[in-house]
């Protein structure tokens, strides 16, 4: 715990970027593009903020992995989040068996969220493999990246395509589904992953929470807009504590922007580690920051109150995937 508030980290990955991963029949090129690009800019925000560790973020020893979340920080709680791209990466570029793997080696800290694509894999297999990954994996969410190719992409408020994803979800005890939204991590058009398909998706579904990764960046005005109107969508913030260090006045603003019109039960932290694995830093930052006497006379952002603080650590993201902290904490021995 921070100060006593209970750290819940919405992303966490283990990713694998070795050649191992390429897809069969793919050049490679695509997987040693994006893994240049991370590590060039962990060089990047090294500059102002953790110092960069990049040997180890790929395909991570799970004992280190540990180590760095519940030893080296204080971290509470962990969700081990998919990311179901499998265009160029022959298990995707976040495997679901590398999230359980973590999460078996700490299940009572860590929880997975898995990944499917209805399109590329198929609806059936895409149905059938949510509930295996709930049933025998123990899945507590789901994560989606829509855009897989050119020609092989989808929306969340397709009747046929996604409609059933929802209802699965539903009957499967999910509380909450989550989009990569925003920077996509291949060749494809940016439109594709703008926010705008999760409004029918969301008010069609009131009981199924919905999580958008990124803010959307770049589209985070009307990221923010939309989650405004509709109580079961709620912002995940990873990468935006790692472009803090380099951007902070433009993350404050965009920080401001969530609280006044979303407000801090839904907005939710995530490290992005293990690609920046020196979390506790990120900790740091969500417990101390606060926004200069300017930024709230000018544009009217709130105060940060503790009460802000603890439901951006953990308390919005346990209540959106159904997660009772109370519990949770005398589990752990924390009360």
């Amino acid at each position: 715990m921070k100060d006593g508030m209970f750290v819940f980290d919405a992303a966490v990955h283990c990713q694998d970027f070795s050649d191992t991963q390429i897809k069969k029949g793919q050049d490679g090129r695509r997987v040693r593009i994006l893994r240049d690009q991370l590590t060039g800019f962990i060089n990047l925000t090294g500059r102002r903020g953790p110092p960069p560790e990049v040997e180890t973020f790929s395909n991570p020893d799970l004992d280190w992995g540990n180590k760095m979340l519940f030893e080296n920080a204080d971290t509470d709680m962990a969700c081990a989040c998919s990311v179901p791209l499998f265009a160029h990466w022959r298990a995707g570029l976040g495997p679901v068996e590398l999230s359980h793997a973590l999460v078996e080696s700490n299940p009572q800290r860590i929880v997975l969220t898995g990944g499917v694509d209805p399109v590329y894999q198929g609806l059936d297999f895409a149905l059938q493999e949510m509930e295996r990954q709930v049933t025998e994996l123990g899945a507590v969410s789901m994560k989606f990246y829509q855009y897989q190719s050119r020609g092989c992409s989808w929306r969340a408020d397709d009747r046929d395509i996604a409609y059933p994803l929802w209802e699965k979800a539903i009957e499967l005890g999910i509380k909450m589904v989550q989009f990569h939204k925003g920077f996509p991590l291949e060749l494809g058009p940016v439109e594709a992953f703008r926010p705008n398909d999760l409004q029918y998706a969301a008010a069609d579904f009131p009981e199924l929470n919905f999580g958008i990764h990124h803010l959307g960046d770049p589209y985070v005005d009307e990221t923010i807009s939309i989650a405004s109107r509709f109580e079961n969508m709620y912002l995940i913030l990873p990468l935006w504590f790692n472009q803090y260090y380099l951007q902070p006045h433009k993350m404050l603003h965009r920080l401001g922007d969530a609280l006044l019109y979303v407000g801090s039960d839904r907005i939710c932290y995530g490290s992005e580690a293990f690609i920046w694995p020196h979390v506790q830093t990120y900790i740091d930052t969500v417990a101390t920051m606060q926004f200069p006497d300017e930024l709230q006379d000018n544009y009217g952002y709130p105060e940060i109150t503790r009460e802000m603080r603890e439901n951006i650590l953990g308390k919005s993201f346990a209540r959106g995937l159904g997660i009772d902290l109370e519990v949770k904490k005398r589990e752990l021995g924390l009360v």
